[in-house]
């Protein structure tokens, strides 16, 4: 009976001490998952905390700059960096003392998947800029334009310039009359139509018919290559999700962020960053001339409209005309003489509606009356408007920056952050397509009795 004992308690110990070993080892491994969980979500919030700082400053954007300011942009910068991370909370952490039970290495470090602030066109940056706006209480007088959108098309569509140059062609395409003079030769009496030298001013650089301080406009001029919206974009593929991109939100962000004419920026590579935003140009210069030659050509859409309605203005087209020897000897000319006069009368009021846009004034986009007379054409003098109540230069300009696609927006907007950005020391390598937001890992780590432990992470910031 004793022996049957024996046995029977031998063979229970070593069934108990092989269930205790397994237990043993099973706790040993998820110690080490375990282990290996707290140290992946702490290298993940590592790398993400890593985010980019003066982006953040200037921009109010928070992304991990994947060339960690003087690397070419790759994304082994980034797996170094978690890497590291991760190892500093095990392999570094988790040895002698500390790993009573087995210690932990890692093997690889992935990253699977990635989202920059190029993702879907721009809308992964364009979604943070809303958010930064709306947490900002940021709206400002700019957004009003938004609500006359509509008349701005029309207006764009508009060309009251092609009319007029059909007008003066038709006039120079005419057979002038011929009157005999005092020798009894017969020679042409001369149109001299009055609004010829003002259709010579519409040929004029127009900065300078709007007097604009030259001081305010910043010599840079910028290889647009090498910037987001012309170089070969890269890592513009998004993960599905919902973006926010309210247009009043996000136009506000611009003003808040960017600088204009005459409200620069400091530290700015552009001075007129907004113009750069409505025209693309390289240049302040050249994003100044398109400006202005934009903001001429809705005001004389809207002035002629206004010019050619009014009747009392014809009637003194019309009696400007007839006072010509030429019109008085060849009635053809009567009429399209009159309609180049009050098209000279609408180009005149909109030079005098740019200049007091430039010097601060305000203008309506659609006009309920004007100021215009035949009396400048004829004496040669350029109308002076000091403005009123209507829209000032910064709303116009808004009008222009609405005009554009939502893509094309987007990564003009990211031209100006690279180029701001790049304007700082050791930034070089700054590119908006390579700030990643979000990121997928794979990370694999091998326990001391050949555990292998596979774990995947997916952070970000929004």
């Amino acid at each position: 009976m004793k022996g049957y004992l024996t046995v029977f308690l031998a063979l229970s110990l070593s069934f108990m001490t092989g269930f205790v070993l397994l237990l043993t080892g099973n706790a040993v491994r998820n110690a080490g998952k375990v282990r290996l969980e707290c140290a992946a979500d702490t290298g993940m919030n590592a790398v993400l905390s890593e985010f980019h700082r003066e982006l953040f400053e200037r921009y109010g954007l928070i992304y991990v700059d994947a060339s960690y300011l003087e690397r070419k942009p790759e994304i082994s910068n980034v797996e170094n960096r978690l890497r590291y991370y991760v190892e500093e909370n095990t392999s570094e952490l988790l040895g002698g003392r500390n790993s009573p039970w087995g210690n932990l290495k890692i093997a690889e470090t992935h990253v699977l998947s990635f989202e920059t602030a190029a993702a879907d066109k721009g809308a992964s940056m364009r979604n943070q800029a809303v958010c930064y706006a709306q947490d900002c209480g940021l709206g400002g007088s700019e957004r009003e334009i938004l609500e006359q959108m509509d008349e701005i098309h029309a207006l764009e569509r508009a060309d009251p310039m092609e009319h007029w140059i059909g007008i003066m062609e038709q006039l120079a395409g005419m057979e002038l009359p011929m009157i005999q003079n005092e020798k009894g030769d017969w020679e042409e009496v001369p149109l001299s139509n009055p609004a010829d030298w003002v259709f010579g001013l519409a040929g004029s650089d127009i900065l300078y018919l709007a007097r604009v301080d030259a001081g305010y406009i910043s010599p840079a001029k910028v290889n647009l290559q090498k910037y987001i919206s012309h170089r070969q974009k890269e890592n513009t593929a998004g993960i599905g999700r919902e973006y926010r991109g309210e247009d009043d939100l996000f136009l506000s962000y611009l003003y808040d962020t960017m600088g204009c004419f005459g409200n620069g920026k400091e530290g700015a590579l552009l001075s007129c960053q907004l113009e750069y935003l409505a025209h693309g140009k390289d240049s302040d210069f050249e994003n100044m001339k398109s400006t202005a030659a934009k903001l001429l050509k809705w005001r004389f859409a809207d002035n002629a409209s206004r010019a050619l309605a009014d009747g009392d203005l014809r009637s003194q087209a019309l009696a400007a005309a007839e006072q010509l020897l030429a019109v008085i000897l060849k009635a053809e000319f009567k009429q399209p003489v009159a309609e180049s006069i009050l098209y000279a009368c609408a180009f005149l009021e909109s030079v005098g509606d740019v200049r007091a846009l430039y010097r601060g004034g305000a203008v309506p986009l659609r006009k309920s009356g004007h100021h215009m007379s035949v009396s400048h054409v004829l004496d040669g003098s350029l109308y002076q408007s000091e403005g009123g109540s209507g829209l000032t230069y910064r709303q116009y300009l808004a009008g222009m920056i609405m005009l554009l696609g939502e893509e094309t927006l987007n990564f003009r907007a990211m031209d100006i952050m690279e180029m701001d950005i790049r304007f700082g020391d050791g930034n070089e390598n700054f590119c908006m397509d390579w700030c990643i937001e979000r990121l997928e890992a794979q990370i694999v780590g091998r326990g001391s009795a050949a555990d292998r432990y596979v774990l995947r992470r997916k952070y970000g910031y929004f």
